[in-house]
């Protein structure tokens, strides 16, 4: 199984973190979970660093949890659950 990695950062530019996932097809919209804070994708922009090890770079705000539905991981605990969730929403 491949995994991806991606640079997590706010609209100016600081570094929130890294995410780690084994699907590549995240878009802009999408919501993940990263330090137990929802995230909502804002912009993705290309990783065109050889010296880095991402995937791309991502530019995010706080996400709003009122997308998720109550029965769909409640908890945030599973990631893929929330990215498949919102990516149906689109």
């Amino acid at each position: 199984m491949a995994l991806f990695r991606f640079m997590v950062i706010d609209e100016d530019g600081q570094r929130v973190g890294r995410f780690d996932s084994d699907d590549p097809n995240w878009h802009a919209g999408d919501t993940f979970t990263l330090d137990e804070q929802l995230l909502r994708i804002v912009e993705i922009l290309p990783e065109v660093s050889t010296m880095v090890a991402y995937n791309a770079v991502w530019v995010t705000t706080p996400g709003r949890s009122s997308r998720i539905p109550f029965d769909t991981d409640p908890d945030g605990s599973n990631p893929s659950a929330v990215h498949n969730l919102c990516r149906q929403d689109n």
